[in-house]
């Protein structure tokens, strides 16, 4: 008895180790957007490609507040338009600074509001109904 005893105390100190190391690294914070994709009779896959990867490569990429982001359509299932993006960052206050940080490179990017709206009306005719959700990593 005293052997379970003694292996079931340990087992407890471990798992609380664990638990108390887990909560000193702070874990990353995700937030993972689910959109629907329409698909617009002006439009085309090639078109909304090439418009996410310019959204990659000029505004994700070079954001600070953004550690890694992975969007993703959909393969298999019952729903064929969702499209799933998870952005991670080092903390739950990234998450503001990082959208303002959207805001001022895609200014940079595209620095003429007009053709910032153009890029803008062309990017987001191909988005519909969204859910976001906030996640801790563990």
């Amino acid at each position: 008895m005293r052997n379970v005893s003694l292996c079931f105390l340990l087992m407890v100190a471990l798992a609380f180790s664990g638990m108390l190391y887990a909560q000193e690294e702070k874990p990353h914070v995700f937030t993972v957007v689910t959109i629907e994709l329409l698909s617009p009779e002006d439009g085309s896959d090639a078109e909304f490609d090439s418009l996410g990867v310019f959204w990659f490569e000029n505004v994700i990429k070079k954001n600070e507040f953004i550690v890694n982001q992975i969007a993703m359509d959909h393969l298999w299932g019952s729903n064929s338009t969702d499209f799933v993006v998870i952005t991670e960052y080092k903390n739950f206050a990234d998450i503001e600074k990082a959208q303002n940080r959207n805001f001022e490179l895609i200014a940079e990017a595209i620095p003429d509001k007009e053709e910032r709206g153009k890029f803008n009306k062309a990017f987001f005719k191909y988005l519909g109904n969204h859910s976001d959700e906030i996640y801790q990593g563990r």
